[in-house]
């Protein structure tokens, strides 16, 4: 029974929300209202946080809504709604911008006058995405990212690299502001405020260091290579380092979190409902991950960080890499006992050398000022429908 009727009501609810979408098009624009959307409902983070979070600094009183699937804290003056609800169809037929860092995987009626800033997710980083890897991808999703592509307005970028590979995996030949990334404004900011709200979340005393693992997702979904010796990780980091250390486990949004198979601490610590990475990122003394795009960002910042990857040539053979692992200054390892002994006998001037030959390569363009760069083309877009 389930069978017949849950399809029956997909269509059903589908019909609804494209027939209201049609009906509130005919309403007109409201030019001070945005809605955001991370991972299309996610937490509040990534680079529409940090935007929203400009628009609210500077007082503006525009109406900003949140694309929030759960219940969790947003600041006063962001509203939550909820996905694929007839007032989530409301705010996005009327609102005059989009920030999204995903694709829009579903229906939508863009308007004349709105308009779509898409940030993605991720940085520079070498795993292969969109086109590049289009056979890892399903006919319906490459249906959609064209079609998603052809409705963006304005596209944002970390570096020269980024924009390159934006014109050539994305399907999109539009503009693209080349001022960074908004999220990476954080550390541009001061550091220490970011360090003591995460150890306040975690109650850890002060002096403690954090190491965030934040390894990719795999097309599988599977989690049984992220098989860090996290006790033995904490001995290696207190070696080299010195200090008390704690681990801060940051897996991708796509991986099922609750499952993974790891017994936490007080000095092993699961973050998934802390809600956003860049403050662990920001917070964080050592990175360890495998070809996420966020090593790019210690990297970016010269703090020391590490590659681990037991499933090394699966994964290249699986997704494929824009360039070489070892083309990066974190040192690789393909176990946990590599991973040790590159954590003790670790070369930070050589590191902070390979940084900035990297960064040279990259040609960044971060400065800070990436959420008032994106700030600034959404109020002149609607100052300018105001005026006609």
């Amino acid at each position: 029974m389930k069978k017949l009727i849950l399809p029956l009501y997909l269509w059903l609810h589908r019909t609804l929300l494209k027939f209201c979408w049609n009906i509130f098009t005919l309403v007109p624009l409201d030019k001070k209202k945005v809605i955001f959307s991370n991972f299309n409902g996610g937490v509040y983070g990534d680079n529409p946080k940090y935007i929203a979070e400009e628009l609210l600094r500077r007082q503006l009183n525009w109406k900003l809504y949140w694309t929030s699937a759960s219940d969790y804290e947003l600041p006063k003056g962001v509203l939550p709604v909820r996905p694929n609800t007839i007032l989530f169809v409301w705010h996005m037929a009327t609102a005059v911008a989009w920030v999204d860092n995903t694709r829009k995987l579903y229906y939508f009626k863009k308007r004349p006058g709105q308009f779509y800033v898409q940030t993605c997710h991720g940085g520079p980083g070498p795993k292969k995405i969109e086109k590049d890897c289009e056979e890892l991808l399903s006919k319906e999703y490459v249906a959609y990212a064209k079609i998603d592509s052809k409705h963006i307005d304005l596209m944002l970028s970390s570096c020269k690299w980024q924009s390159n590979c934006f014109r050539n995996a994305f399907w999109y030949d539009g503009p693209i502001l080349e001022k960074g990334l908004p999220k990476y404004d954080a550390y541009f900011e001061d550091l220490t405020l970011c360090r003591e709200k995460v150890q306040n979340y975690f109650k850890l005393p002060k002096d403690i260091k954090f190491v965030v693992y934040a390894p990719t997702f795999r097309e599988s979904r599977r989690t049984d290579m992220y098989k860090l010796d996290y006790e033995q990780l904490l001995v290696s980091l207190g070696k080299r380092f010195g200090g008390k250390w704690a681990v801060l486990v940051c897996l991708h949004p796509n991986i099922d979190r609750q499952n993974y198979p790891l017994n936490y601490t007080d000095r092993i610590l699961n973050t998934s409902a802390y809600g956003n990475m860049q403050d662990l990122l920001a917070a964080s003394d050592v990175i360890i991950s495998d070809y996420s795009g966020c090593v790019t960002d210690f990297v970016m910042i010269e703090r020391p960080g590490f590659l681990y990857i037991e499933d090394y040539e699966d994964a290249k053979q699986e997704r494929g890499y824009y360039y070489d692992l070892k083309e990066l200054p974190l040192p690789l390892a393909f176990s946990n006992e590599e991973l040790m002994k590159n954590i003790e006998i670790f070369d930070e001037e050589k590191y902070k050398q390979g940084c900035r030959t990297f960064c040279d390569w990259m040609q960044f363009y971060e400065g800070g000022h990436a959420s008032e760069a994106v700030v600034d083309i959404i109020l002149e877009h609607s100052q300018k429908l105001s005026n006609h």
